[in-house]
């Protein structure tokens, strides 16, 4: 403890206590003493919670430290971030009761599962989840975390001693770590000895990007049922082998509102989620009301937001026989800021994240014996209604790609959803679904909501306003085949639940003997698998059209963008190198390569023909920077840099005019407000495009590339014909800007195959994911459309009519030359989310084959 203080102390001198700090015992209880061996957090982190903005290492330390010196406290790392945070879950309970935690679990676990015995819950723990701050600058949850876990560790009153008794607490002081880190840099350099609440001071004004996202730019708390990030992944492992009965997500909203928490619009509620949820929703409210009320804090519920998106952090709970509680602080944004309320500091937003941490766990103590029975019986009904379902269960399918078949069973296995293979094989639909490239998921199982959530299609809704999308079904997305298994197929098409995700088939030896290689672009990671060759210096060609060759296995037919790599013209590799090479692809890629033992073909183009296209290694430019949507941005960073494992370079807007867009292939402009972009740079880009390189330019990006005139395009404004009355009432206002609003739905397009965007996808039909308003009329040349909106286009979700009919039959993609180079323009985020794997072809495809659209004439 003497090291302990002699550090605060020259970290005192460094950081001079401002005038917004407060002593630990302005949010703490009153009344209540606690044990002084335990540190409290201003002798490890070296300042006042509240004074500075705690960063991610001290908060790290600072659990550790409890953790060394309570016996009340277990440490526990669950993973890393992207730039190597640990993701940290104590366990906090009794030390009778961490003694015997793993029991403590199987026992609970045992509520979920009806088909087992179910425990008596009279003296059984109940288990509360405490998570703060997924989006890293909204601080205040984090910044309470260290209160709340001191308490929790050294409070020696009698309620908490009931409380580490009868539950364990799961406690997750960060949820997001670099988010979180990024935003205290912000935060402590702009502030100043004495604190500004000024709004428009640049510490309350936080630079591009921001820490609300994690490394990437993404929203992780979009990620909870995705899974894209390795923070979602360690927390859901978490929550799976737990399955708490109560769940807390802190956030912060905007500066001039108050405090909300949950429930939200009644109206809104998903509609799987059955009622008892929200009324206890309701009840626990009075607990959150009651501590609020004490202090004066005002507060609100049930309005803005709501549970529809099962994909967030206090809606995935509801669906698993949890609570899961929104918090929503008015955001300080800094260390102090004026509001129409008076001025806010930073020390408040803590203490009322402190105060609704403790009301949620005083609802647990009072209302244990009742979510535990809660939990049971969530799961009895839902294991009952999937039996009675007739759906039997849903069936998908690889679609000959056996990584996204493979990565779409990992989601649901991680999910806690029972998997199958398929034991035999069925027709639906017209679609032929194999064993060993097939997969079923049965409604007759605990986590049957769960599943029916993921695969459902919802087109009818009680609400036309949404909080996040409404829509994400997963095999749409994933651009897999699927169908629903009505009660005449039974469980006959079952094989044994799986355990664990498929394993990649053992790949064959790449045969020495061979005047070329090739392999097609079906697979998934073929990119990847390309990209790493091209990199070697491996000299590669594209096939524009279908061709069938004679390899070591017989005759195999090949579609359009088959890469194929002739051995002879092989002079930066040798034989060997090129095979190891190979041999990587297809052990890592899920790709098939094949050894083509003659040049001349069996039908269609020969393997010297000019129709084999070469093909350059990409070097992409991605424009970042002010106005650029961050998550946008961030989605295409991490599609090409971390799962094709892609060197990209980040170029700032502001200064494109001094960069030297010759060292680039490809520049690719995500969805944005390009004002910020300086005139010379503009005039760069079209010399550039004109002089040969592929632009890529999604919506705004789009929007931008069609002003500079570098492609013939027209935006249709939406939808015109809504017939304006004369006068309408005030209040209906926000209903009608909402039908103008597309907030997240999944359309049906029609691919063109045969274009290079298309090739290597199977089927025509593309589902889209679309969220905005970006509406592209058909160009007059019929030759440029690669993707277009069919002419009922809708598959899951909610559209108004009008924007239905402004959708029907416009242009998804436009592909043309610009000059010597080619422009692509996109209406909608291929990669949304990081989990869109259908539309991430054609994006790819953009990237890797951008240079081989050829002028097409248009027709007299």
């Amino acid at each position: 403890m003497s090291v302990l203080r002699i550090a605060a102390a020259a970290l005192a001198f460094t950081f001079a206590a401002p005038v917004t700090s407060a002593p630990l015992e302005y949010y703490l209880p009153e009344g209540v003493s606690y044990d002084a061996s335990i540190p409290e957090p201003a002798a490890v982190i070296g300042h006042e919670v509240g004074e500075w903005h705690i960063t991610h290492d001290r908060l790290v330390h600072y659990m550790r430290t409890l953790a060394e010196h309570s016996d009340r406290v277990q440490w526990h790392e669950t993973g890393r971030t992207h730039e190597g945070r640990p993701l940290l879950l104590l366990a906090i309970s009794s030390p009778a009761n961490l003694a015997r935690l793993e029991e403590i679990r199987n026992r609970h676990l045992a509520l979920s599962d009806p088909r087992r015995a179910g425990p008596d819950v009279t003296d059984m723990p109940a288990v509360a989840w405490l998570g703060y701050s997924v989006h890293g600058n909204e601080p205040s949850g984090s910044n309470a975390a260290p209160v709340v876990a001191y308490h929790l560790a050294a409070a020696q009153d009698e309620w908490t001693r009931q409380l580490l008794d009868r539950t364990v607490i799961l406690f997750d002081p960060s949820f997001n770590p670099d988010g979180l880190q990024r935003f205290s840099t912000w935060a402590n350099m702009h502030r100043g000895h004495t604190p500004s609440g000024d709004p428009q001071s640049r510490e309350h004004n936080e630079g591009w990007p921001s820490g609300r996202t994690n490394h990437y730019g993404f929203d992780l708390n979009r990620d909870w049922l995705l899974l894209v990030h390795p923070e979602s992944r360690a927390r859901i492992t978490e929550f799976q082998r737990w399955r708490p009965n109560l769940l807390t997500d802190h956030h912060e909203m905007g500066s001039s509102a108050t405090y909300f928490f949950q429930p939200g619009v009644q109206t809104r509620q998903n509609p799987l989620l059955p009622q008892r949820t929200f009324d206890l929703h309701l009840e626990i409210a009075r607990y959150h009301a009651d501590a609020l009320d004490e202090v004066g804090v005002p507060y609100y519920t049930r309005e803005g937001f709501d549970d529809f998106y099962l994909g967030k952090g206090s809606t995935y709970p509801d669906l698993q026989g949890s609570i899961g509680i929104l918090f929503e602080q008015a955001s300080s944004r800094g260390h102090l800021q004026e509001t129409p309320h008076g001025e806010l500091s930073f020390p408040l937003t803590i203490r009322n994240q402190v105060l609704t941490s403790f009301s949620s766990l005083r609802a647990v103590l009072d209302k244990r014996v009742e979510l535990l029975r809660w939990q049971r019986e969530f799961y009895e009904t839902a294991y009952a209604a999937g039996r009675r379902d007739a759906t039997r269960g849903w069936v998908f399918g690889d679609d000959g790609d056996p990584a996204r078949g493979r990565q779409l069973v990992e989601v649901l296995l991680a999910h806690g959803v029972e998997v199958h293979p398929l034991a035999r094989g069925v027709t639906i639909d017209g679609h032929e679904y194999a064993p060993g490239a097939a997969w079923v998921v049965p409604t007759g199982q605990p986590q049957y909501l769960l599943a029916r959530g993921i695969f459902e299609r919802r087109t009818e809704f009680v609400e036309n306003t949404f909080y996040d999308v409404s829509s994400w079904t997963l095999p749409l997305a994933f651009g897999l085949p699927h169908a629903e298994l009505r009660r005449q197929f039974g469980d006959r098409l079952l094989g044994d639940r799986l355990a664990t995700a498929p394993q990649r088939a053992a790949s064959a030896p790449v045969p020495e003997q061979a005047v070329a290689y090739a392999f097609e672009w079906s697979g998934y990671f073929a990119p990847r698998a390309l990209h790493r060759l091209l990199a070697e210096g491996v000299r590669a060609r594209a096939s524009t059209e279908a061709l069938t060759l004679e390899t070591a296995d017989g005759p195999r037919a090949m579609a359009r963008g088959t890469i194929v790599i002739p051995t002879g013209i092989q002079d930066e590799v040798t034989p060997a190198r090129l095979r190891e090479l190979l041999a990587v692809a297809t052990e890592r890629d899920d790709i098939i390569v094949h050894a083509i033992r003659t040049g001349l073909s069996v039908d269609g183009i020969d393997v010297g023909s000019p129709s084999l296209k070469p093909l350059e290694l990409p070097r992409v430019a991605l424009v970042v920077g002010p106005g650029v949507n961050i998550g946008e941005a961030g989605e295409t960073w991490h599609l090409l840099d971390n799962r094709f494992e892609m060197p990209v370079t980040l170029l700032e807007i502001t200064t494109l005019q001094r960069m030297d867009l010759g060292r680039y292939t490809h520049l690719v402009l995500p969805n944005g407000n390009y004002d910020a972009m300086p005139p010379v740079a503009a005039t760069k880009i079209r010399d550039w495009v004109r002089a040969g390189g592929i632009l890529v330019a999604t919506k705004g990006g789009a929007r931008w590339a069609v002003n500079q005139e570098l492609a013939s395009v027209e935006f249709q404004a939406g939808p015109a014909d809504i017939e304006q009355p004369e006068r309408r009432d005030y209040a209906d206002a926000r209903g009608v800007a909402v039908l103008q609003l597309l907030r997240g739905a999944i359309f049906e397009t029609d691919l063109d195959t045969t274009h290079p965007l298309g090739w290597g996808i199977p089927r025509r039909s593309l589902p889209v994911f679309r969220d905005s308003s970006t509406y592209m009329k058909l160009p007059s040349n019929p030759y440029v459309t690669p993707v277009r909106y069919t002419a009922e286009p809708l598959l899951s979700g909610y559209v108004s009519p009008e924007n239905l009919r402004t959708l029907a039959g416009t242009a998804a993609v436009v592909a043309m030359r610009s000059g010597a180079g080619a422009v692509v323009l996109s209406a909608d985020n291929l990669n949304f989310r990081g989990y869109w794997y259908g539309t991430n072809r054609v994006f790819m495809n953009a990237i890797f084959f951008g240079s081989l659209i050829e002028a097409t004439p248009i027709p007299d």
